[in-house]
């Protein structure tokens, strides 16, 4: 028989094992549940930087489209020129309101009650008098009827008549007959007609020449052209005038090829680049997008077209042997020369650097306007220091503090870039300031050398406006006859030398030479131009903005 106080003790062991299996239950469950919302936690954490990385990747984002709506929006509606006045609280200026900056904006243009320059006398152009007389029935009193008489002198005015017309110049030449029987002459002889460097043409030469100025000078598309010459009068085909085009290459090639080969051999140089569309498949290359690429020196502006926008294109041009400082971009492209070739690169450049800061992100205007003034005194004191003879007292102390400066420049960059959690876009105008240091300051030691490529890139600013006319070219042949041309004209310009003047005499000489170029063109070379016939070519009151 089971003793009742066994039985008890079982019980309880049997509820104290049921209790133990339950919270063992409850237990297992905790621990599971701990560990699910551990992972979960964990999960969640990941997931919170992962969305925190996106927001600051989102807000980097935003600060590139906003400063890039900026931007276009400057281009679009802005001033094309920056103020002359800086202002000192950009933040404060930016909240003012539109009255205010009415009131204290300068009308643009002549100031009312400033002093006038007079008209200027146009002496320089071809005069023509005309002589105006009252009708004789005029010439009477209206009162008493008698008659007036003449008086010493006239009243005088002038203006400037722009007379265009387009004529039809028929050369009619006196036929001859000798009266002798010495057989020396033909039976029949006549006159000579003026020669032509197309001798069958429909077109003179200074027709030509004035079609070459439209198109590769003023940057008129054909069909403008062919429009401007239907409403004169001449009614003539585009394919006309293209065909007569790819004639003057030849007459046109060896002046390019001189300007190429004067371009090599000079020490110093600017250049730049720019797209251009050649409408033609070529194989090997895909795209219609092609470069032109600007080289210019003291007396010469070399453009080149290629498919290409690699440093092969310059280092082509240049050679092997040159040496020499290249005043460009901050392009890759001319960083890989060679040891010879070292490149200034542009401050200009440096500088829209922080405009863009400036204008597109508020947070950093005026950290960019401050690097804005440091760089602008730095333009404005070499500007002073090149005014004087190298070495003289005041060349040596403009010298001096320009150095000053450029150190100023250098230990604040350093500084700056020391910095922990830089915003990425200082970080960036700051570390091309590093990266490009040794090419921005080589103008330091060589002030011959300017700050800025913006001679080159006002030279490509006149074929930009024909790519924009006329989308490039339809044609291989025609894109490197543009180039071709484009260095023409613009070197004659740099020369101050008037491209009609040197055309006519050099298209006249072709004509003389049987229709071909001369065999010796060295007379015709801008820089070998003679004084007397630079001042008979010049360009009076020629302002060359290329």
């Amino acid at each position: 028989m089971i003793d009742i106080q066994q039985e008890v003790n079982y019980k309880e062991f049997l509820e104290l094992r049921q209790q133990y299996g339950y919270w063992k239950k409850q237990h297992e469950r905790a621990v599971q549940r701990e560990a699910f919302l551990k992972e979960k936690a964990e999960y969640l954490e990941r997931q919170l930087k992962k969305r925190e990385r996106e927001i600051e990747e989102k807000d980097k984002q935003i600060d590139i489209l906003l400063e890039r709506v900026a931007l276009l929006q400057k281009q679009v509606f802005g001033r094309r020129t920056e103020r002359s006045k800086q202002r000192e609280d950009v933040e404060e200026d930016r909240v003012e309101t539109t009255e205010t900056v009415h009131e204290n904006k300068r009308k643009r243009g002549k100031q009312k009650g400033a002093k006038g320059y007079g008209r200027k006398r146009r002496n320089n152009l071809p005069t023509e008098i005309s002589v105006h007389e009252i009708p004789e029935e005029d010439l009477f009193c209206p009162n008493c009827g008698k008659p007036c008489k003449d008086f010493p002198g006239t009243e005088d005015s002038e203006e400037i008549d722009w007379e265009v017309k387009i004529i039809r110049r028929i050369h009619k030449r006196k036929r001859y007959q000798p009266t002798c029987d010495c057989n020396v002459l033909p039976g029949i002889f006549s006159a000579s007609v003026p020669p032509k460097i197309i001798p069958k043409g429909m077109f003179s030469n200074d027709f030509l020449i004035r079609m070459l100025l439209e198109k590769f000078l003023f940057q008129r598309p054909l069909y403008r052209i062919c429009k401007y010459l239907e409403m004169e009068g001449l009614k003539v085909s585009q394919g006309t005038l293209t065909g007569n085009l790819q004639r003057m290459g030849r007459f046109l090639q060896p002046l390019y090829a001189h300007i190429l080969e004067r371009s090599r051999t000079a020490n110093h140089w600017h250049m730049d680049e720019t797209r251009w569309k050649v409408f033609e498949e070529v194989e090997g290359k895909k795209g219609y997008r092609w470069w032109l690429w600007v080289v210019v020196t003291k007396d010469t502006c070399a453009y080149i077209l290629d498919p290409s926008r690699s440093s092969e294109v310059p280092k082509g041009h240049l050679g092997e042997d040159a040496a020499g400082i290249i005043n460009a971009d901050r392009y890759s492209a001319y960083k890989s020369l060679g040891e010879n070739i070292r490149v200034s690169f542009c401050w200009s450049h440096v500088r829209r650097d922080f405009l863009r800061i400036r204008d597109g992100n508020k947070r950093y205007c005026k950290w960019a306007s401050e690097w804005i003034g440091l760089i602008n005194e730095v333009f404005h004191t070499n500007k002073e220091r090149v005014k004087h003879p190298k070495g003289s007292v005041n060349f040596l102390e403009k010298d001096k503090e320009l150095r000053e400066e450029m150190n100023i420049i250098h230990r604040k960059w350093e500084e700056e870039l020391e910095e922990e959690n830089l915003p990425k876009a200082r970080q960036k105008a700051l570390k091309s300031l590093r990266n490009h240091w040794s090419g921005l300051i080589l103008f330091v030691d060589h002030p011959e050398i300017p700050m800025d490529n913006n001679e080159a890139e006002r030279c490509l600013r006149n074929p930009v406006v024909g790519c924009k006319n006329y989308y490039g070219s339809g044609a291989v042949w025609s894109g490197t006859l543009s180039a071709m041309i484009f260095s023409i004209f613009q070197t004659l310009l740099l020369n101050n030398i008037h491209p009609i003047s040197f055309l006519s005499e050099y298209l006249r000489a072709c004509a003389h030479s049987g229709g071909k170029p001369p065999d010796d063109i060295s007379s015709f070379l801008p820089w070998n131009i003679s004084e007397d016939k630079k001042i008979e070519w010049g360009i009076p009151e020629f302002s060359n903005d290329k």
